[in-house]
């Protein structure tokens, strides 16, 4: 008789240790799926982004994200370093906004710029390591105006077009990368609007511009 109150006493206590286990596991995997500073846009290749500075200066969103005053979004898909990433942004208000390609990006902290690439209202300028090498005064953006912006990296081939203005189209010798970051300059307000992460296509032999 005592050893089956044992055997009903040990069976009880291990439904309990169970149940617990199981809402504990529940918890924390519903925590870990709520990640305030992750998101989703874009389509139809869906960008996966991250909110690398304060949530305070993102407003979220599944087709167009805001960010405000050094506000900055890293994008990835699934690890690609090959790509050909299409978006729009518009600038608000203030200055302009910058690209970071090829960025060494770690835990929400961006370690490397790498090649980045910085529009404003009086131009358009590629720089590395502070380093300016594309200055284009000549490509200005305007306040309100929806710029297409394309990205192409291959290998050490990159391409970067701003509406109809190839801005930059040659080889660099920065490792690639699966991040994009896109930040608002300082004072400055920018709305994201619907990135894609695509495939390689076919595109023309470059000439060197950048080492």
């Amino acid at each position: 008789m005592k050893d089956e109150e044992k055997n009903i006493k040990s069976g009880k206590v291990m439904r309990m240790k169970m149940i617990f286990i199981f809402h504990l596991s529940y918890f924390i995997f519903a925590f870990i799926g709520c990640n305030p500073y992750e998101f989703h846009m874009g389509g139809p290749h869906v960008v996966d982004c991250v909110v690398i500075t304060g949530l305070h200066g993102v407003d979220q969103g599944g087709s167009v994200a805001t960010l405000r005053d050094t506000a900055a979004v890293d994008l990835n898909y699934y690890g690609a370093t090959q790509y050909l990433i299409s978006m729009g942004i518009i600038l608000k208000h203030g200055e302009g906004f910058r690209i970071m390609l090829r960025p060494v990006v770690e835990q929400h902290d961006v370690k490397d710029s790498g090649i980045v690439v910085t529009a404003t209202r009086s131009g358009v300028w590629l720089d590395s390591s502070r380093q300016i090498f594309i200055n284009r005064p000549d490509v200005a953006i305007n306040q309100d105006e929806l710029i297409h912006v394309q990205l192409l990296s291959e290998n050490n081939y990159m391409q970067v077009v701003l509406n109809c203005d190839t801005v930059f189209r040659g080889w660099s010798r920065k490792n690639e990368s699966d991040d994009v970051v896109v930040q608002a300059l300082a004072s400055s307000e920018i709305q994201l609007i619907n990135p894609d992460w695509d495939a390689l296509p076919d595109h023309e032999t470059a000439f060197i511009i950048h080492k």
